[in-house]
Protein backbone atom coordinates (compact mmCIF):
# COMPACT_ATOMS: atom_id res chain seq x y z
CA UNK A 1 0.00 0.00 0.00
CA UNK A 2 1.23 3.76 -0.72
CA UNK A 3 2.17 5.80 1.87
CA UNK A 4 -0.33 8.67 0.05
CA UNK A 5 -3.15 5.63 -0.04
CA UNK A 6 -2.41 5.29 4.02
CA UNK A 7 -2.71 8.07 4.58
CA UNK A 8 -5.89 8.53 3.11
CA UNK A 9 -7.67 5.76 4.81
CA UNK A 10 -6.05 7.18 8.11
CA UNK A 11 -7.98 10.94 6.99
CA UNK A 12 -11.03 8.94 6.76
CA UNK A 13 -11.03 7.71 9.42
CA UNK A 14 -10.67 10.19 12.06
CA UNK A 15 -12.59 12.74 10.50
CA UNK A 16 -15.43 10.25 9.87
CA UNK A 17 -15.14 7.66 12.50
CA UNK A 18 -17.94 5.73 11.01
CA UNK A 19 -16.28 5.05 7.41
CA UNK A 20 -15.15 1.48 7.92
CA UNK A 21 -18.55 0.93 10.09
CA UNK A 22 -19.39 -2.25 7.60
CA UNK A 23 -16.90 -4.00 10.00
CA UNK A 24 -18.82 -3.42 13.05
CA UNK A 25 -20.26 -6.06 14.35
CA UNK A 26 -24.68 -5.93 15.12
CA UNK A 27 -27.09 -8.18 15.85
CA UNK A 28 -29.65 -9.62 13.34
CA UNK A 29 -32.19 -11.03 14.52
CA UNK A 30 -30.77 -13.01 17.13
CA UNK A 31 -27.66 -12.11 19.41
CA UNK A 32 -24.27 -13.75 18.55
CA UNK A 33 -22.56 -14.69 21.78
CA UNK A 34 -18.49 -15.97 22.08
CA UNK A 35 -18.32 -19.38 22.46
CA UNK A 36 -16.03 -19.39 25.08
CA UNK A 37 -15.80 -16.04 27.66
CA UNK A 38 -11.82 -16.37 27.15
CA UNK A 39 -12.50 -14.86 23.21
CA UNK A 40 -14.10 -12.08 24.85
CA UNK A 41 -10.96 -11.12 26.71
CA UNK A 42 -12.61 -11.68 30.41
CA UNK A 43 -10.49 -14.14 32.93
CA UNK A 44 -12.96 -16.92 34.07
CA UNK A 45 -12.07 -17.05 37.66
CA UNK A 46 -12.44 -13.56 38.19
CA UNK A 47 -16.00 -13.59 36.50
CA UNK A 48 -16.77 -16.52 38.69
CA UNK A 49 -16.34 -14.45 41.78
CA UNK A 50 -18.18 -11.02 40.28
CA UNK A 51 -21.36 -13.14 39.59
CA UNK A 52 -20.90 -14.54 43.27
CA UNK A 53 -21.00 -11.15 44.57
CA UNK A 54 -23.91 -10.04 41.49
CA UNK A 55 -26.43 -12.52 42.77
CA UNK A 56 -25.49 -12.14 46.86
CA UNK A 57 -26.37 -8.35 46.13
CA UNK A 58 -29.25 -9.30 44.74
CA UNK A 59 -29.10 -8.77 41.14
CA UNK A 60 -31.12 -10.95 38.78
CA UNK A 61 -30.15 -10.66 35.21
CA UNK A 62 -26.93 -9.27 33.47
CA UNK A 63 -25.50 -9.13 30.08
CA UNK A 64 -22.50 -7.93 28.56
CA UNK A 65 -21.81 -7.23 24.98
CA UNK A 66 -18.03 -6.68 23.93
CA UNK A 67 -17.22 -5.30 20.43
CA UNK A 68 -21.35 -6.48 19.30
CA UNK A 69 -21.21 -9.94 20.61
CA UNK A 70 -22.58 -11.24 23.76
CA UNK A 71 -19.40 -11.90 25.87
CA UNK A 72 -21.63 -13.46 28.68
CA UNK A 73 -25.45 -13.30 29.85
CA UNK A 74 -26.66 -14.43 33.53
CA UNK A 75 -30.31 -14.82 34.31
CA UNK A 76 -32.98 -14.16 31.84
CA UNK A 77 -32.07 -11.62 29.04
CA UNK A 78 -35.48 -12.37 27.90
CA UNK A 79 -37.62 -11.22 30.59
CA UNK A 80 -39.12 -8.16 29.90
CA UNK A 81 -38.28 -5.73 33.39
CA UNK A 82 -39.82 -2.96 34.65
CA UNK A 83 -38.20 -0.12 33.21
CA UNK A 84 -38.41 2.17 35.84
CA UNK A 85 -36.37 5.78 34.62
CA UNK A 86 -34.67 4.02 31.85
CA UNK A 87 -37.65 5.45 30.11
CA UNK A 88 -36.39 8.74 30.11
CA UNK A 89 -33.04 8.04 28.15
CA UNK A 90 -35.77 6.04 25.63
CA UNK A 91 -37.61 9.57 25.55
CA UNK A 92 -34.70 11.21 24.79
CA UNK A 93 -33.36 8.93 21.74
CA UNK A 94 -36.72 10.37 20.19
CA UNK A 95 -36.41 13.97 20.89
CA UNK A 96 -32.89 13.63 19.28
CA UNK A 97 -34.74 12.21 15.90
CA UNK A 98 -37.63 14.51 16.08
CA UNK A 99 -35.45 18.12 16.37
CA UNK A 100 -32.89 17.01 14.08
CA UNK A 101 -36.36 16.51 11.25
CA UNK A 102 -37.24 20.49 12.65
CA UNK A 103 -40.53 19.09 14.04
CA UNK A 104 -39.40 19.78 17.74
CA UNK A 105 -37.86 22.85 18.92
CA UNK A 106 -35.60 22.37 21.70
CA UNK A 107 -35.14 26.31 22.37
CA UNK A 108 -39.29 26.39 22.20
CA UNK A 109 -40.44 27.70 25.24
CA UNK A 110 -43.67 26.54 27.52
CA UNK A 111 -45.66 29.68 27.06
CA UNK A 112 -45.01 29.15 22.99
CA UNK A 113 -46.16 25.22 23.71
CA UNK A 114 -48.61 26.27 25.85
CA UNK A 115 -48.28 23.74 28.67
CA UNK A 116 -49.23 24.20 31.70
CA UNK A 117 -51.02 21.95 34.37
CA UNK A 118 -53.45 21.73 37.29
CA UNK A 119 -51.92 24.49 39.35
CA UNK A 120 -51.26 26.87 36.80
CA UNK A 121 -47.78 27.35 36.05
CA UNK A 122 -46.40 31.04 36.77
CA UNK A 123 -45.20 33.65 33.84
CA UNK A 124 -41.56 32.79 35.27
CA UNK A 125 -42.02 28.68 34.67
CA UNK A 126 -43.07 29.00 31.60
CA UNK A 127 -39.84 30.60 29.89
CA UNK A 128 -38.46 27.20 30.47
CA UNK A 129 -37.28 25.92 27.43
CA UNK A 130 -38.09 22.20 25.92
CA UNK A 131 -33.68 22.13 26.28
CA UNK A 132 -33.87 22.89 29.86
CA UNK A 133 -36.58 20.56 30.78
CA UNK A 134 -33.73 17.83 29.11
CA UNK A 135 -31.37 18.75 31.15
CA UNK A 136 -33.71 18.55 34.54
CA UNK A 137 -33.32 22.69 34.66
CA UNK A 138 -36.77 23.71 34.41
CA UNK A 139 -37.24 25.38 37.89
CA UNK A 140 -40.80 24.17 37.72
CA UNK A 141 -41.38 22.33 41.12
CA UNK A 142 -44.95 20.74 41.25
CA UNK A 143 -46.02 17.75 41.74
CA UNK A 144 -45.75 14.64 39.19
CA UNK A 145 -47.29 11.32 37.97
CA UNK A 146 -44.81 8.35 39.09
CA UNK A 147 -42.66 10.10 42.09
CA UNK A 148 -40.91 8.15 44.62
CA UNK A 149 -41.25 9.15 47.78
CA UNK A 150 -37.93 11.18 47.87
CA UNK A 151 -38.31 13.20 45.01
CA UNK A 152 -41.42 14.92 46.10
CA UNK A 153 -39.39 15.35 49.98
CA UNK A 154 -36.31 17.26 48.61
CA UNK A 155 -38.88 19.20 46.31
CA UNK A 156 -37.37 22.78 46.03
CA UNK A 157 -39.50 26.00 46.79
CA UNK A 158 -41.65 26.68 43.85
CA UNK A 159 -40.17 29.68 42.16
CA UNK A 160 -36.68 29.41 44.13
CA UNK A 161 -34.47 29.05 40.99
CA UNK A 162 -35.08 30.45 37.60
CA UNK A 163 -35.80 28.20 34.84
CA UNK A 164 -32.52 27.17 33.36
CA UNK A 165 -30.13 27.76 36.42
CA UNK A 166 -30.43 24.57 38.81
CA UNK A 167 -30.37 20.95 38.34
CA UNK A 168 -33.33 19.28 39.69
CA UNK A 169 -34.02 15.93 39.44
CA UNK A 170 -37.87 16.02 39.17
CA UNK A 171 -40.87 13.86 37.32
CA UNK A 172 -42.57 16.91 36.39
CA UNK A 173 -40.15 17.44 33.29
CA UNK A 174 -39.53 14.64 32.21
CA UNK A 175 -43.35 14.07 31.99
CA UNK A 176 -44.03 16.97 30.54
CA UNK A 177 -41.65 16.71 28.09
CA UNK A 178 -43.95 13.39 27.09
CA UNK A 179 -46.59 15.89 26.16
CA UNK A 180 -44.51 17.61 24.42
CA UNK A 181 -43.23 15.56 22.14
CA UNK A 182 -46.54 14.15 21.05
CA UNK A 183 -48.33 17.72 21.00
CA UNK A 184 -45.29 18.72 18.69
CA UNK A 185 -44.75 15.08 16.33
CA UNK A 186 -48.99 14.25 16.58
CA UNK A 187 -47.44 10.73 17.57
CA UNK A 188 -47.87 8.81 20.56
CA UNK A 189 -44.49 8.06 21.85
CA UNK A 190 -44.58 4.60 22.44
CA UNK A 191 -45.52 3.97 18.59
CA UNK A 192 -42.60 6.13 17.70
CA UNK A 193 -40.18 4.10 19.94
CA UNK A 194 -41.68 1.06 18.21
CA UNK A 195 -41.30 2.39 14.81
CA UNK A 196 -38.10 4.60 14.88
CA UNK A 197 -36.01 2.74 17.05
CA UNK A 198 -37.53 -0.88 18.26
CA UNK A 199 -38.40 -1.94 14.75
CA UNK A 200 -34.68 -1.13 12.99
CA UNK A 201 -32.76 -2.21 15.77
CA UNK A 202 -35.02 -5.74 15.31
CA UNK A 203 -35.85 -5.82 19.00
CA UNK A 204 -37.29 -9.64 20.04
CA UNK A 205 -39.48 -8.74 22.60
CA UNK A 206 -40.35 -5.06 22.89
CA UNK A 207 -44.35 -4.92 22.40
CA UNK A 208 -46.58 -1.97 22.43
CA UNK A 209 -48.66 -4.62 24.99
CA UNK A 210 -46.17 -3.71 27.30
CA UNK A 211 -46.21 -0.05 27.69
CA UNK A 212 -47.94 2.10 29.92
CA UNK A 213 -49.34 5.87 30.89
CA UNK A 214 -49.50 6.26 34.37
CA UNK A 215 -51.94 9.01 35.12
CA UNK A 216 -51.94 10.70 38.55
CA UNK A 217 -54.80 13.32 37.89
CA UNK A 218 -54.95 14.63 41.41
CA UNK A 219 -51.12 15.61 40.74
CA UNK A 220 -50.39 16.30 37.41
CA UNK A 221 -52.38 16.57 33.62
CA UNK A 222 -48.95 14.60 32.25
CA UNK A 223 -48.78 11.08 32.39
CA UNK A 224 -45.79 9.18 33.44
CA UNK A 225 -44.93 6.79 30.40
CA UNK A 226 -43.60 3.21 31.69
CA UNK A 227 -41.68 0.49 29.52
CA UNK A 228 -41.01 -3.57 30.28
CA UNK A 229 -37.78 -4.58 28.11
CA UNK A 230 -35.67 -7.53 28.23
CA UNK A 231 -31.76 -7.12 29.04
CA UNK A 232 -31.23 -8.14 25.40
CA UNK A 233 -33.71 -5.54 23.55
CA UNK A 234 -31.75 -2.80 26.71
CA UNK A 235 -28.80 -3.99 24.71
CA UNK A 236 -29.29 -3.34 21.42
CA UNK A 237 -30.34 -0.09 22.34
CA UNK A 238 -26.80 0.46 24.44
CA UNK A 239 -25.15 -0.22 21.61
CA UNK A 240 -27.06 1.78 19.21
CA UNK A 241 -25.81 4.54 21.17
CA UNK A 242 -22.09 3.24 21.19
CA UNK A 243 -22.23 3.13 17.74
CA UNK A 244 -23.24 6.82 17.82
CA UNK A 245 -26.38 6.43 16.50
CA UNK A 246 -26.05 3.78 13.69
CA UNK A 247 -27.28 0.54 13.01
CA UNK A 248 -25.24 -1.39 10.63
CA UNK A 249 -26.12 1.23 7.84
CA UNK A 250 -28.94 3.54 8.95
CA UNK A 251 -28.18 6.45 11.42
CA UNK A 252 -31.73 5.32 13.38
CA UNK A 253 -30.46 8.27 16.03
CA UNK A 254 -28.11 11.34 14.72
CA UNK A 255 -24.68 11.30 16.07
CA UNK A 256 -24.60 15.09 17.21
CA UNK A 257 -27.49 14.36 19.71
CA UNK A 258 -25.77 10.89 21.04
CA UNK A 259 -22.94 13.06 21.50
CA UNK A 260 -24.33 16.14 22.92
CA UNK A 261 -27.13 13.57 24.99
CA UNK A 262 -24.34 11.82 26.65
CA UNK A 263 -22.07 14.29 27.75
CA UNK A 264 -22.61 16.40 31.06
CA UNK A 265 -24.64 19.24 31.02
CA UNK A 266 -24.55 19.85 34.52
CA UNK A 267 -21.32 18.23 36.69
CA UNK A 268 -22.02 19.05 40.01
CA UNK A 269 -25.57 17.26 41.32
CA UNK A 270 -25.57 18.37 44.88
CA UNK A 271 -27.15 16.21 47.41
CA UNK A 272 -27.83 12.56 47.13
CA UNK A 273 -26.49 12.92 43.51
CA UNK A 274 -22.67 13.11 44.16
CA UNK A 275 -21.15 9.73 43.22
CA UNK A 276 -23.76 9.53 40.04
CA UNK A 277 -21.37 11.53 38.13
CA UNK A 278 -23.10 14.35 36.01
CA UNK A 279 -25.93 14.27 33.71
CA UNK A 280 -26.74 14.97 30.06
CA UNK A 281 -29.97 14.82 28.32
CA UNK A 282 -32.12 12.26 30.04
CA UNK A 283 -28.86 9.98 30.26
CA UNK A 284 -26.09 9.87 33.75
CA UNK A 285 -22.48 10.33 32.85
CA UNK A 286 -20.17 8.48 35.64
CA UNK A 287 -17.29 9.56 36.91
CA UNK A 288 -14.25 7.80 35.09
CA UNK A 289 -13.94 4.30 35.88
CA UNK A 290 -10.51 2.64 35.34
CA UNK A 291 -9.81 5.87 33.00
CA UNK A 292 -12.96 5.11 30.69
CA UNK A 293 -15.91 7.78 29.99
CA UNK A 294 -19.05 6.12 30.95
CA UNK A 295 -22.91 6.83 30.25
CA UNK A 296 -26.06 5.15 31.58
CA UNK A 297 -29.39 4.95 31.60
CA UNK A 298 -30.71 4.43 35.15
CA UNK A 299 -33.85 3.19 36.47
CA UNK A 300 -35.05 2.66 40.42
CA UNK A 301 -34.14 -0.41 42.34
CA UNK A 302 -30.91 -1.03 40.18
CA UNK A 303 -32.05 -1.19 36.77
CA UNK A 304 -29.18 -0.23 34.77
CA UNK A 305 -27.81 0.25 31.06
CA UNK A 306 -23.81 1.12 30.60
CA UNK A 307 -22.34 1.97 27.86
CA UNK A 308 -18.35 2.34 27.84
CA UNK A 309 -16.85 3.52 24.44
CA UNK A 310 -13.34 3.00 24.80
CA UNK A 311 -13.57 -0.59 25.55
CA UNK A 312 -16.55 -1.01 22.97
CA UNK A 313 -18.82 -2.36 25.62
CA UNK A 314 -22.71 -2.43 26.67
CA UNK A 315 -23.50 -3.94 29.92
CA UNK A 316 -27.25 -4.60 31.35
CA UNK A 317 -27.67 -4.83 35.16
CA UNK A 318 -31.49 -5.80 35.88
CA UNK A 319 -32.96 -6.56 39.31
CA UNK A 320 -36.03 -8.44 39.58
CA UNK A 321 -37.78 -5.57 41.38
CA UNK A 322 -41.12 -7.47 40.76
CA UNK A 323 -39.73 -9.06 44.15
CA UNK A 324 -39.10 -5.09 45.37
CA UNK A 325 -35.83 -6.45 45.44
CA UNK A 326 -33.01 -3.32 45.21
CA UNK A 327 -29.18 -2.82 44.38
CA UNK A 328 -27.94 0.87 44.78
CA UNK A 329 -26.01 3.16 42.82
CA UNK A 330 -22.22 2.20 44.81
CA UNK A 331 -22.96 -1.24 44.12
CA UNK A 332 -23.74 -0.97 40.04
CA UNK A 333 -20.77 1.44 39.50
CA UNK A 334 -18.85 -0.97 41.81
CA UNK A 335 -19.58 -3.86 39.29
CA UNK A 336 -19.08 -2.63 35.93
CA UNK A 337 -15.39 -1.42 37.73
CA UNK A 338 -14.83 -4.97 38.53
CA UNK A 339 -16.34 -6.04 35.68
CA UNK A 340 -13.63 -4.30 33.38
CA UNK A 341 -11.24 -5.53 36.00
CA UNK A 342 -11.76 -8.79 34.83
CA UNK A 343 -11.50 -7.55 31.33
CA UNK A 344 -7.82 -8.78 31.20
CA UNK A 345 -7.10 -9.43 27.21
CA UNK A 346 -7.97 -7.91 23.47
CA UNK A 347 -10.90 -9.74 21.97
CA UNK A 348 -9.04 -12.77 19.78
CA UNK A 349 -10.06 -12.02 16.43
CA UNK A 350 -11.73 -14.56 14.14
CA UNK A 351 -13.25 -15.69 17.68
CA UNK A 352 -15.30 -18.41 17.29
CA UNK A 353 -19.50 -17.82 17.80
CA UNK A 354 -22.68 -18.96 18.62
CA UNK A 355 -26.44 -17.92 18.88
CA UNK A 356 -27.28 -16.53 22.61
CA UNK A 357 -30.07 -19.17 22.75
CA UNK A 358 -32.89 -18.40 26.06
CA UNK A 359 -34.75 -21.79 27.48
CA UNK A 360 -37.78 -22.27 25.46
CA UNK A 361 -41.27 -21.52 27.68
CA UNK A 362 -43.67 -24.57 28.00
CA UNK A 363 -46.60 -24.18 26.21
CA UNK A 364 -49.74 -23.29 28.80
CA UNK A 365 -53.18 -25.12 28.75
CA UNK A 366 -55.40 -23.09 26.50
CA UNK A 367 -57.27 -20.27 28.32
CA UNK A 368 -60.58 -21.52 29.87
CA UNK A 369 -63.12 -18.65 28.60
CA UNK A 370 -65.92 -19.66 30.75
CA UNK A 371 -63.68 -20.30 34.00
CA UNK A 372 -62.10 -16.56 32.99
CA UNK A 373 -64.76 -14.83 33.09
CA UNK A 374 -65.82 -15.47 36.79
CA UNK A 375 -62.79 -13.80 38.00
CA UNK A 376 -63.44 -10.79 36.07
CA UNK A 377 -63.56 -7.72 38.17
CA UNK A 378 -61.56 -4.94 40.56
CA UNK A 379 -59.45 -6.23 43.77
CA UNK A 380 -57.54 -3.97 46.19
CA UNK A 381 -53.97 -5.07 47.35
CA UNK A 382 -53.06 -3.91 50.64
CA UNK A 383 -49.57 -2.72 49.30
CA UNK A 384 -50.09 -2.69 45.40
CA UNK A 385 -53.99 -0.75 45.80
CA UNK A 386 -56.12 -1.14 42.75
CA UNK A 387 -55.71 -4.05 40.22
CA UNK A 388 -57.99 -5.17 37.76
CA UNK A 389 -58.47 -8.55 36.12
CA UNK A 390 -59.77 -8.46 32.26
CA UNK A 391 -60.05 -10.41 29.05
CA UNK A 392 -58.45 -8.54 26.53
CA UNK A 393 -59.41 -10.59 23.02
CA UNK A 394 -57.63 -14.23 23.68
CA UNK A 395 -55.83 -13.71 27.02
CA UNK A 396 -57.10 -13.07 30.70
CA UNK A 397 -54.72 -9.91 31.95
CA UNK A 398 -53.85 -8.42 35.37
CA UNK A 399 -53.52 -4.86 35.41
CA UNK A 400 -51.43 -2.75 37.52
CA UNK A 401 -50.39 0.63 38.55
CA UNK A 402 -47.21 -0.05 35.82
CA UNK A 403 -48.78 -2.08 33.56
CA UNK A 404 -50.26 -4.86 32.06
CA UNK A 405 -49.77 -8.30 32.25
CA UNK A 406 -50.78 -11.70 30.72
CA UNK A 407 -51.76 -14.53 32.94
CA UNK A 408 -51.29 -17.95 31.74
CA UNK A 409 -53.02 -21.10 33.03
CA UNK A 410 -51.30 -23.32 34.70
CA UNK A 411 -54.30 -25.26 36.50
CA UNK A 412 -57.73 -24.88 38.20
CA UNK A 413 -58.02 -21.06 39.20
CA UNK A 414 -54.36 -20.71 39.20
CA UNK A 415 -52.23 -18.43 36.40
CA UNK A 416 -48.88 -17.90 36.00
CA UNK A 417 -47.96 -13.94 35.84
CA UNK A 418 -46.01 -13.34 32.40
CA UNK A 419 -42.30 -11.49 33.19
CA UNK A 420 -43.27 -11.09 37.01
CA UNK A 421 -43.10 -15.35 37.40
CA UNK A 422 -45.16 -15.90 40.06
CA UNK A 423 -48.42 -17.19 40.05
CA UNK A 424 -51.75 -15.81 40.87
CA UNK A 425 -54.39 -18.40 43.02
CA UNK A 426 -58.19 -17.39 42.70
CA UNK A 427 -60.31 -18.15 45.45
CA UNK A 428 -64.52 -18.03 46.06
CA UNK A 429 -64.04 -15.45 49.02
CA UNK A 430 -67.09 -14.51 51.46
CA UNK A 431 -68.82 -10.93 51.41
CA UNK A 432 -66.00 -9.67 53.60
CA UNK A 433 -63.28 -10.94 51.48
CA UNK A 434 -64.67 -10.30 47.98
CA UNK A 435 -62.56 -8.01 45.79
CA UNK A 436 -59.57 -8.53 47.41
CA UNK A 437 -55.99 -9.40 47.33
CA UNK A 438 -53.41 -10.74 49.39
CA UNK A 439 -49.71 -11.81 48.85
CA UNK A 440 -48.41 -14.88 50.44
CA UNK A 441 -44.55 -14.40 51.43
CA UNK A 442 -41.92 -16.70 52.35
CA UNK A 443 -39.19 -16.52 54.77
CA UNK A 444 -37.05 -14.33 52.63
CA UNK A 445 -40.10 -12.02 52.17
CA UNK A 446 -40.01 -13.25 48.70
CA UNK A 447 -43.74 -13.61 47.18
CA UNK A 448 -44.92 -17.19 46.25
CA UNK A 449 -48.00 -16.22 45.16
CA UNK A 450 -50.76 -13.56 44.81
CA UNK A 451 -54.48 -14.74 46.06
CA UNK A 452 -57.22 -12.74 44.60
CA UNK A 453 -60.57 -13.60 46.18
CA UNK A 454 -63.99 -13.73 44.11
CA UNK A 455 -67.47 -13.68 44.57
CA UNK A 456 -69.05 -16.75 43.10
CA UNK A 457 -71.82 -15.66 40.59
CA UNK A 458 -74.99 -17.67 40.44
Amino acid sequence: MSKRNLLCILFCLFVNPWAMSQDLHYPAKHWMRYSKITDAGFDERQLAAVKQQFEEQGGSTLLVVQAGKVAFSWGSPDRRYLQASIRKSYLSALFGIFAEGGEIDLQADLASLAVDDLQGLTDTEKKARVIDLLRAKSGIYLPAAYSPKGMAKFLPTRGSHQPGTFWYYNNWDFNALATIFQQETQQDLFSAFDKRIANPLQMEDFRLFDTYYRFEKDKSIHPAYLFKMSARDMARFGLLFLRQGKWKKQQVIPAGWVKESTKAHTANLGRGFQERGGYGLLWWIAPPINGNTVFYAAGSGGQRLFVIPEQDMVIVHLVDTYQNRAVNNSITLSLVKQLLDAKTKEVKRNAELEQLKVPVQEKSPALDRTAAKKVIGEYHHPFLKKLGISLQKNDLVLQTGVGTFKLFPLGQDQYLIEDIQFPIVFKAGDAVQKGTASSVVNDQRMVEQVIFYFFPKP
